[in-house]
């Protein structure tokens, strides 16, 4: 009854303050990458089109996998088999959420960088929805990842490499919802996630050479690396990259309603076989699906291979929960279509204590807090962990929904930041 009456509380004071924006994390601060790797050129020219048939054409042979059925589960068992005959450390997730109950399958490339806690996700959906095979949505995006997790498996990166099949990405996300929320909740450090969406159908000439990716404005650090592989590799490639403003409709949302930055790759083509019993793998564009994955092979494995010159990181307060005098009281599931554009804000009432880590912290010349883009504290200092309490009787202008920034520059001028939206009210 409290956390019931404390939700319709915070619905009622959401309404009237007005849909907030998604919470953020973005902008560290990576080395500039100029020349192809010619470890990473011989990755990407493992690609190729049987590959990826066999992978695609595995998962439609189970039929229509909607979350929670027995060919779901089939499907599941196959990829988790598969994760397992690469190396990999795999494991279940199991998950409840809304009446489903199904899994998701994560395996892992650990990274060698021992200093580093940095982790990079690929990852995909492997449901489907009733009476659809998904050859295309999203087997395509599937055989993509087990591809890509085939290949990278065979060599080590500094940084961590987490391949993730969802389930439940047809019920509105459940499954990379309680996985991202999970990651949140442990503090992992997912630096960057990348969705594949269907990326398997091609029928023009234009959509033949062009993929799109769906990026907000606050990661467009990631974007333009997209865009800077893409440019690297061009040789191995042969693609063009389209950035386009962000869709929330599919498992990347989960992350950047948890704060992470993440983009969903999609074909540039409009399948009119999505969601019903004609997303066949003959539909399928073999060459175009493997231009896409030797694309994302390549941006995951600069990613995991570039070095993190810095990172700001906002550890607290906590997305998603409901905070009384800095006390989290409980997390709000804001995951109806009519509240999901407020899903992981943390609201506060009083204060909160804005806790930020900062990697690595040995060479920082000073760490700046801002709210809405305006400057408020300096601290002047070089540490790991920074702290501000954001109080609504320090700032009268403070109420209601805002944006903290956090940047740190290094003196060196390396500069890197993190944001978090939050909406805040005076007791």
């Amino acid at each position: 009854m409290r956390k019931k009456l404390i939700g319709i509380f915070v619905v009622g004071i959401l309404i009237i303050t007005g849909f907030a924006s998604i919470p953020t994390k973005a902008g560290p601060a990576l080395q500039p990458l100029t020349s192809p790797d010619p470890q990473i050129i011989d990755m990407i020219q493992q690609v190729n089109e049987s590959l990826l048939y066999e992978y695609n054409t595995h998962l439609t042979s189970f039929g229509p996998r909607y979350t929670g059925t027995r060919n779901c589960r089939r499907a599941a068992e196959y990829i988790y088999t598969t994760f397992n005959e690469m190396g990999l450390d795999v494991e279940f997730q199991k998950w409840y959420h809304n009446g489903y109950f199904s899994k998701n399958v994560v395996a892992t490339l650990p990274g060698t960088e021992v200093n580093s806690t940095a982790v990079y996700i690929f990852c995909a959906h492997y449901d489907t929805v009733a009476f659809s095979p998904g050859a295309n949505d999203d087997g395509s995006g599937m055989a993509a990842v087990l591809a890509t997790a085939k290949i990278l498996s065979q060599y080590s990166f500094p940084y961590t490499i987490r391949f993730i099949a969802f389930s439940g990405e047809e019920q509105a996300v459940y499954g990379s919802y309680c996985c991202a929320r999970d990651v949140s909740q442990r503090g992992d450090n997912i630096v960057a996630v990348i969705n594949a969406e269907y990326i398997g159908y091609a029928n023009t000439t234009e959509g033949g050479q062009t993929i799109r990716f769906f990026c907000l404005e606050r990661s467009k650090w990631l974007g333009d690396f997209i865009t800077t592989v893409n440019t690297v590799y061009r040789n191995q490639i042969n693609m063009a990259v389209e950035i386009v403003p962000n869709s929330i409709y599919s498992d990347h949302q989960s992350f950047i309603n948890n704060g992470f930055d993440a983009v969903m790759a999609l074909n540039y083509d409009l399948d009119d076989a999505y969601h019903t019993r004609f997303d066949t793998s003959d539909r399928i564009n073999w060459t175009y699906l493997t231009k896409g994955t030797k694309l994302l092979l390549a941006v995951v494995a600069e990613l995991a291979s570039t070095p993190l010159e810095l990172q700001v990181i906002i550890t607290k307060p906590y997305h998603g929960y409901f905070y009384f005098l800095n006390l989290p009281l409980l997390r709000l599931n804001f995951d109806t279509d009519f509240l999901y554009s407020l899903s992981g804000i943390p609201v506060i009432l009083g204060y909160a204590k804005l806790n930020v880590d900062v990697f690595p912290y040995d060479d920082i010349k000073y760490v700046l807090f801002c709210i809405d883009g305006n400057e408020q504290v300096w601290q002047y200092k070089s540490a790991p962990h920074y702290e501000w309490r954001i109080r609504t009787w320090d700032f009268s202008f403070i109420v209601g929904r805002h944006s903290i920034e956090v940047y740190a520059y290094t003196t060196s001028g390396i500069a890197a930041f993190d944001e978090i939206n939050i909406i805040i009210y005076q007791l």
